[in-house]
């Protein structure tokens, strides 16, 4: 199993939250646009954010999503943030508002 800098406990109360209240966990996000740009895996299984190759739908002066209604239906490298996705990925900064949600629990 993959290595996590968070809390089993801070896992099972953001678990929580998506399930029960997935309103909350959206609202979590605050839209720095951080996770909109073109990743890559390398052989060592660490991932590379590419922050000169932003996604097409990005908006760069505001840094939002241009088509957020509908993402997943057109960018097909746009992925819902689960709890088990932001546990386990290590790419994510500390100042991602979902990061943020288990470094404060």
């Amino acid at each position: 199993m993959a290595q996590s800098r968070f809390r089993m406990r801070a896992f099972a109360d953001a678990l929580d939250m998506y399930i029960r209240h997935n309103d909350q966990w959206e609202a979590l996000c605050d839209m720095c646009g951080r996770c909109c740009f073109e990743r890559e895996l390398t052989d060592s299984g660490e991932v590379v954010i590419n922050y000169a190759a932003p996604c097409e739908f990005l908006d760069l002066q505001t840094r939002s999503c241009t088509v957020y209604d509908c993402r997943f239906e057109r960018c097909q490298a746009c992925r819902k943030l689960s709890p088990a996705t932001v546990f386990l990925a290590n790419h994510l900064p500390d100042e991602c508002a979902y990061v943020r949600a288990f470094l404060d629990t």
